[in-house]
């Protein structure tokens, strides 16, 4: 009998089997129709086998039975073409109901073909060892067959620009084989290569796309961290709401890469064998070596995680007691995967909590609950708005004017930022400060602010036209960090010929105490290039005339919080009278912030202090509104 190459496929077929099954599933939609196209494919060459055998023996066979083998072997050729075409659809961005809708056509069209093979008349031939069939069955078979194959081609061809590549060129090489071998037996029909066919669109699937081991972590054993992505996406398109808990250990950067990285090795090892034993959990390693567990519900999650926090600590204890690593880990943990909207939102926030850690190290579990999410998004939208602000140039800076109690006037200003929404509406800075500081943005909207003050400067025309002797600039703690700072100033002051005693820096003490020795360099530059400085939100925290002693400033501002408290409270008023006098003794002016009522205002002016800022005379102004009010004469 000619069953050679069947065969072969039969052979071919069973290690891919033992492959597939010998390592754990991940509960992919792609790896479980794999596994059923597979199985029809082995089904197939099963009966192509049986159907050869019953046909050499036919005389020993009823008719009806001989017919039905044979039948059924064709039968199971368009079926591996209906399941290779529901199995090409994995990767499509469809909603569930569109795909039930389009299998439930498939399914009619396979169901309309199973039924005309059975009905229709089928024919054998038997020559030697040539064996085959043939009659309207079998053109039947053709037909539908390449009718799902023309169907895959054209899905994954056409309209498979966003298919995984490497599941869309897989497929068209299956395809286009099936289509040589079943072109190769019609004009031949001793060739019986179809079956086979199906089984090297097999092999190709398993090598290029689903051999399980492909989805592990070679190190650990645990899955990948595309595996962990494939796997949440499901699970989002599914619907299924599931609990998450990241698990670092000390600095990730570190790990593998210090002295103790091979001890690190074995103890994440170690971590991932314990984890593997627990029930109802899928375990990831992450690209940053650290592990992703997933869990069907928040409870469990909490069992999950004691388990592994005790585990730990009885590692870190043998560890110590060894005299070897110490294990800091860190536990973030979200209970329910519907508080966000897709696998990417996941994944930034479990990493952004993380890297959070290293701000409070004592804090080593993080529960995301609803509030954390909602100020992280926040965060998240208010960053996008400052990029894009900064892209689109809607940064704007507005004037608060500076009076000066000795001249009766308004001398200078403070420049402070804004945005702009595109509906026109101003932007509070305090939502976006604090997010543009901690993500760095803050240096490049100092360096807009700054250039835009000396434009101002230089088109208005403010020391000559509206007596504005200067204007004062604050300068973020990120920006005192960069030791070249004081060259981009001093650049873009040469780039408008801005004379420099028209700008004032302001620096805060936590710009002077963390980045003391690159501030002073700048600060010397910027003063011998002709820039005065002055000290701002003195009173604000922990206020310490050594700063003043140490910083090479002109002018002290007490913070509104200080101005306030004047007038609120004894023994505030005789510590603001104490600084006053000490910064007067050493030859500095003050800028009282803060000053709301025309009590205020007269109290501070008997005091003596040079300059006030605040409502009382005007909020931050647009530049023409500034330019507008300054021009009147001041009513003290």
């Amino acid at each position: 009998m000619n069953i050679t190459v069947q065969c072969c496929g039969i052979a071919i077929l069973i290690l891919l089997w033992y492959f597939s099954l010998r390592q754990k599933p991940l509960g992919l939609e792609s790896e479980k129709l794999f596994l059923i196209t597979m199985g029809m494919t082995t089904f197939c060459v099963v009966m192509d086998i049986t159907s050869i055998v019953a046909i050499n023996y036919r005389e020993l066979i009823p008719e009806f039975l001989l017919a039905f083998i044979c039948k059924t072997y064709i039968v199971s050729l368009i079926w591996v073409g209906y399941w290779g075409l529901i199995y090409s659809g994995t990767d499509f961005k469809e909603t569930r109901a569109e795909q039930r809708k389009k299998n439930r056509i498939y399914t009619v069209i396979v169901l309309t073909g199973t039924v005309l093979i059975y009905i229709l008349p089928i024919h054998y031939y038997l020559e030697g060892d040539v064996v085959y069939t043939y009659g309207p069955s079998c053109i039947t078979t053709y037909v539908f067959a390449l009718l799902f194959v023309i169907a895959t081609l054209y899905k994954v061809g056409v309209k498979g620009a966003k298919m995984n590549p490497k599941r869309r060129r897989a497929i068209i090489i299956w395809m286009f084989i099936w289509i040589i071998a079943a072109v190769t037996q019609f004009l031949n029909a001793n060739l019986l290569l179809v079956g086979f066919a199906s089984v090297l669109g097999m092999i190709i699937l398993f090598f290029e796309l689903e051999n399980p081991e492909a989805n592990l972590d070679r190190e650990t054993g645990a899955y990948n961290a595309h595996a962990l992505g494939e796997y949440a996406r499901l699970l989002y398109e599914k619907k299924e709401v599931f609990s998450a808990m990241l698990l670092a250990l000390n600095d990730t950067a570190a790990v593998g890469t210090d002295g103790n990285g091979l001890r690190m090795d074995m103890t994440l090892r170690s971590i991932v064998r314990y984890s593997e034993k627990l029930k109802g959990v899928k375990l990831f390693k992450t690209l940053e070596r650290e592990l992703v567990y997933l869990t069907a519900d928040e409870s469990h999650m909490h069992e999950i995680y004691q388990d592994v926090k005790g585990y730990i600590e009885a590692l870190g204890k043998e560890n110590g007691e060894e005299g070897q690593i110490k294990i800091s880990p860190c536990y973030v943990m979200l209970p329910d995967s519907s508080m966000l909207r897709n696998v990417e939102e996941v994944f930034q926030m479990l990493r952004h909590f993380r890297v959070g850690k290293r701000e409070n190290p004592e804090e080593n579990s993080i529960y995301l609950d609803e509030v954390k999410i909602t100020q992280y998004k926040e965060r998240e939208e208010t960053e996008i708005l400052i990029r894009r602000a900064i892209e689109e140039d809607r940064i704007e800076v507005f004037y608060q004017p500076i009076y000066s109690t000795k001249q009766g006037r308004f001398v200078s200003a403070e420049a402070l930022v804004r945005i702009r929404n595109k509906d026109g509406s101003i932007v509070p800075p305090g939502r976006f400060i604090p997010v543009a500081e901690n993500n760095g943005l803050i240096s490049r909207i100092g360096e807009i602010v700054f250039d835009k003050t000396c434009a101002f400067i230089k088109t208005n025309q403010l020391r000559e036209r509206y007596g504005i002797k200067y204007v004062e600039v604050n300068l973020s703690v990120r920006q005192c960090e960069d030791t070249k700072f004081s060259d981009m100033y001093i650049s873009i002051m040469k780039k408008y010929d801005i004379d420099p005693s028209c700008i004032n820096l302001e620096i805060t003490e936590s710009a002077s105490i963390l980045t003391r020795n690159s501030l002073l360099d700048n600060m010397q530059i910027l003063i011998d290039y002709g820039v005065k400085f002055s000290l701002d939100d003195f009173g604000n925290g922990e206020s310490n005339l050594n700063y003043i002693v140490n910083m090479p400033v002109s002018i002290v501002k007490f913070d509104r919080d200080m101005s306030q408290a004047y007038f609120a409270n004894q023994k505030a008023k005789f510590v603001m009278e104490a600084a006053m006098h000490m910064i007067h003794d050493m030859q500095l002016e003050i800028v009282s912030e803060g000053v709301e009522t025309k009590e205020q205002m007269e109290a501070i002016v008997a005091l003596g202090i040079e300059y006030i800022q605040g409502y009382y005379f005007s909020k931050p102004l647009p530049g023409d509104e500034f330019l507008q009010f300054v021009s009147q004469p001041v009513s003290a």
